[in-house]
């Protein structure tokens, strides 16, 4: 299990509830451009949608269980006081035991490509261990490139 990344005090943040079905990554793709607009993020929108779809298609495609049945998936956007956007993605697994390998490329491109577009990983269990939590902390384009 990755430790979570020291962050800046969240000052917002917009939960979004989402089926345990294949539509949820594109559910999230259509109400994540309201929600950055409401949290006022100063980052590429287009970045972060991208990156939240690969993680609700992760979570659906390797963190379900067998019993669908009352499964859900969540996300989560938040916007700390360092501009930073955190995008949460819940699901009913409470383990990641390849989560090393699938950031660097070595069991599909899903994950890499969230890395590559420059968002730190990492993965937590839940509260109750009822399931695992995997975090994209991205920052917004001026303090990725140092302005």
């Amino acid at each position: 299990m990755e430790s979570a990344a020291v962050i800046a005090p969240v000052l917002r943040e917009i939960p979004m509830d989402l089926p345990a079905d294949p539509s949820a990554a594109r559910l999230a793709r259509i109400q994540a451009r309201t929600v950055l607009t409401r949290l006022g993020w100063p980052g590429d929108q287009h970045l972060a949608i991208d990156i939240l779809h690969a993680l609700v298609d992760n979570a659906i495609e390797h963190g379900l269980t067998q019993e669908a049945d009352g499964q859900c998936i969540t996300a989560c956007l938040s916007v700390t006081e360092a501009h930073e956007l955190l995008i949460d993605v819940r699901d009913p697994a409470p383990s990641f035991p390849q989560f090393e390998e699938a950031k660097a490329g070595q069991l599909g491109r899903g994950l890499w490509d969230v890395v590559r577009q420059g968002a730190e990983l990492t993965w937590f269990v839940t509260p109750n261990f009822t399931g695992k939590t995997v975090r994209a902390i991205v920052r917004a384009e001026r303090e990725r490139v140092g302005l």
